[in-house]
């Protein structure tokens, strides 16, 4: 019989030079990264959180960021990565505005609960990519402070 003990994995988190420019002919950025085993847990939930500061600092007229992130599930049983969930970060002036230097600090957090339908015996690895990014008269931009952990409890049988 299996033992219904909840735990909490903290994940590896990546800090890659990100560009300017990304669309959906490049290879997504990962950032970071989470290995559970669920087969402990019975009808396993592992609920995946992953929190960052996006740094930018905007310059010329009309400025622009957009991130879009995905939430991937990998196992050895699976082909390809399958896709959980899609997010949006985004910051853009509507108006026709000048600014000069302005500096900005987003704190971005992204959390998904993935259910576990089937049982499973191997190890799931999660992964927060970034797979889009657009920038106009941004000066720069970063990511900093990342964070993923899964925290893995006994789900509803139903």
């Amino acid at each position: 019989m299996k033992k219904s003990l909840p735990f909490i994995k903290v994940g590896a988190v990546f800090n890659p030079d990100l560009p300017y420019e990304l669309d959906g002919s490049d290879s997504p950025i990962i950032l970071g990264e989470v290995t559970v085993h669920p087969e402990r847990v019975e009808n396993a939930c592992v609920f995946i959180k992953f929190s960052e500061f996006i740094n930018f600092t905007l310059l010329g007229l009309n400025p622009l960021i957009q991130i879009s992130y995905r939430l991937v599930k990998e196992t050895n049983k699976l082909v390809y990565p399958q896709i959980l969930e899609e997010w949006d970060f985004q910051f853009e002036s509507n108006d026709i505005l000048e600014v000069a230097n302005i500096e900005t600090n987003q704190p971005t957090v992204l959390s998904f609960c993935d259910c576990l339908k089937v049982e499973y015996t191997e190890a799931i690895t999660y992964r927060i990519e970034v797979v889009y990014i657009k920038t106009n008269h941004v000066k720069s931009f970063g990511i900093t402070n990342k964070s993923i952990t899964a925290t893995v409890i006994s789900g509803s049988s139903d």
